[in-house]
């Protein structure tokens, strides 16, 4: 059972104190934000009447920026410790407020910005004290070129709201309306099918209750689909128009300009997938054969086909193990990691009221502090070694770099907490006494290729699909979003899996399709990840230095000019066909280690 939280050890918690020592202390930096930003609102009347008043109004608004992120991470750590404590309920509600009343100040700078000529802004950031401002400079003329003029801004600006909330609506439906119906479990049991749980029951050793989940969950998606296919089609149709009005080529060109992805990137890495699923159907060929089953469905691809082992791990002997796999990483990164522990950088165990999950927060002046609910598990040792992995990055970042360069851009976030996996699961495999445990090792290893690489290039695809049949003129139906969705499908699974005609519905039950031309990152991040761990693992001469360096890079320069530091470059697929390899690689060892044990 778990503590509440003043059971807990001082010496298991994060050290949030370090920030603020109290909540006194908090509320005095509140009030010195609130005040601050009433000034920067009297500022902002006259900002642009001469070069000084804009370099004044920027450099104010930066330590602003500073302070109210500081004052978040505080707040929303606190609130995390303790749900149900309604004095961090309330904190956490007054940093809202106060980013609100910040985020309505600061609102109208950047569209302001964008009408001023491209000359004129060229002045006003050549002040010598704005030198850092130059990534945020080159930035703001990238959209300059497909800004509106100022009516058309504002009149998109006001339509934006009501545009965007069909992922609102879709959420409300998913998670609160919807209701799947009873099933039997494994005990014979009739149980609730809901959203949360249908994961257990898709993994479930029993293979009926794996098929009755399945077909129940996506049948009761399919009896929404009129409605779901309405909310994606605004959503798809939405950014469709605002491409076509900002002067973009797709909506795909919209979402990947600003950061300077060229479009080939995404078709690089679908073509590069289509070309070596013969890899991906081995795989499901063995998970078949692993299974005993005469034909493999669409619901047994979660079922283990290897036996879970019961070993745990204390958090000493967890950490013990993270420190000894990143070891590889060398003195400087290894001797910052250790502080992770003396210096309190991460809350451990569960308690009462506490967060779920695992993440790590910081803002550029606090300790990069993780939250975990450590239990035991070797998945928990693998969340602290990922987590880490992004604290380590955030710790170089914000080190390394001024403040406005201090944020590592999104398309990068996953590579440094994902490398860290990899290589705690080359030193486990490595260190691994029996056939069982090396075999899990690899199993979870090519399973989390298979849904992170080849699972989120398909969602890719069928993304690709969908907004370019829009951007023709076409009106999306359930009919057509079924058929393009079955279809990926079939061509992602090959002709030894069985595609499931409920599979159709799946579509509509994703998310992120609501945030456009995301999911194929987590495709990159993963490839990109395993070249860096490969090449660490292998100790290519010079590369763990450049690698370090690459964490140091924080948001400089756009994500292809930062991972030239590593020497990678995503126009080619080269980095996409390594981590395929890794994955042959990883397979075949797997089956080899498989027969060994069966001939036994």
């Amino acid at each position: 059972m778990a503590l509440t939280r003043d059971k807990i050890k001082k010496e298991d918690k994060w050290n949030i104190e370090s920030i603020y020592k109290d909540n006194q202390e908090f509320d005095e930096y509140y009030n010195k934000l609130d005040t601050m930003i009433d000034e920067l609102s009297h500022k902002l009347t006259n900002f642009l009447d001469s070069k000084d008043n804009f370099t004044d109004f920027m450099l104010f608004d930066e330590k602003i920026s500073i302070l109210l992120e500081k004052l978040y991470v505080y707040a929303s750590c606190k609130n995390d410790e303790d749900k149900s404590n309604s004095t961090y309920q309330a904190l956490s509600g007054e940093m809202n407020n106060i980013y609100s009343k910040y985020s309505e100040v600061t609102s109208s700078v950047e569209p302001r910005l964008l009408r001023l000529s491209k000359d004129k802004l060229k002045e006003y950031f050549s002040s010598t004290k704005l030198k850092d401002y130059d990534y945020y400079y080159d930035r703001l003329i990238n959209r300059k070129d497909h800004t509106l003029d100022e009516k058309q801004e504002e009149l998109l600006s006001t339509l934006m709201i009501p545009l965007s909330n069909n992922s609102d609506t879709a959420s409300y439906l998913m998670d609160a309306d919807m209701k799947f119906g009873k099933i039997m479990d494994e005990d014979g049991k009739r149980v609730e099918l809901t959203s949360s749980n249908y994961s257990n029951f898709i993994m479930s050793k029993n293979r009926n209750v794996r098929k009755t989940a399945f077909k129940k969950y996506h049948k009761t998606y399919g009896s929404f689909n009129n409605t779901l296919t309405s909310t994606y089609y605004q959503t798809v149709k939405t950014d469709s128009i605002i491409a076509r009005l900002r002067g973009y080529a797709s909506s795909l060109d919209m979402y990947m300009t600003p950061s300077k992805l060229p479009v080939r990137l995404y078709t690089n890495l679908i073509n590069t997938v289509h070309d070596n699923l013969d890899v991906l159907y081995k795989y499901y060929d063995l998970k078949k054969e692993m299974l005993h089953l005469d034909s493999y469905h669409l619901y047994d691809g979660y079922a283990s086909v290897i036996p879970s082992l019961d070993k745990t791990y204390t958090f000493d002997e967890a950490k013990d193990l993270v420190l000894d796999a990143l070891n590889i990483m060398g003195e400087e990164y290894t001797n910052i990691l250790k502080t992770a522990f003396t210096d309190n950088w991460i809350d451990k165990y569960p308690n009462v009221g506490k967060r779920g999950g695992a993440y790590s927060t910081g803002s550029y002046d606090t300790l990069p502090f993780v939250l975990m609910n450590f239990e035991g598990k070797y998945q928990d040792v693998s969340t602290m070694a990922h987590e880490l992995g992004h604290s380590m990055h955030t710790y170089f970042s914000h080190k390394y770099n001024n403040y406005v360069k201090s944020s590592y851009p999104i398309f990068l976030a996953e590579i440094a907490s994902t490398t860290n996996e990899l290589l705690l699961s080359d030193y486990m495999f490595k260190h691994a006494k029996t056939i069982d445990e090396k075999l899990s090792i690899l199993n979870d290893r090519l399973d989390n290729f298979k849904a992170t690489f080849y699972r989120q290039t398909m969602f890719g695809e069928f993304e690709k699909i969908v907004h370019e049949y829009v951007e023709q003129g076409n009106v999306l139906t359930p009919d057509y979003l079924e058929k393009t969705y079955k279809d990926l499908n079939r061509l992602y699974f090959g002709k030894g899996v069985v595609v499931d005609d409920e599979i159709k519905y799946e579509w509509s039950r994703i998310p992120h399709f609501y945030t456009p031309f995301y999911v194929y990152k987590y495709a990159t991040s993963i490839s990109i990840s395993y070249y860096v761990a490969r090449n660490i693992i292998n100790k290519t001469p010079g590369f763990r230095e450049k690698y370090i360096e690459f964490l140091k890079s924080g948001g400089r320069d756009y994500p292809l000019n930062i991972l030239k530091l590593i020497d990678i470059d995503l126009t080619d697929n080269k980095v996409f066909v390594s981590a395929i390899e890794s994955f042959k690689e990883d397979l075949d060892l797997f089956e080899k280690l498989y027969r060994e044990k069966e001939v036994r």
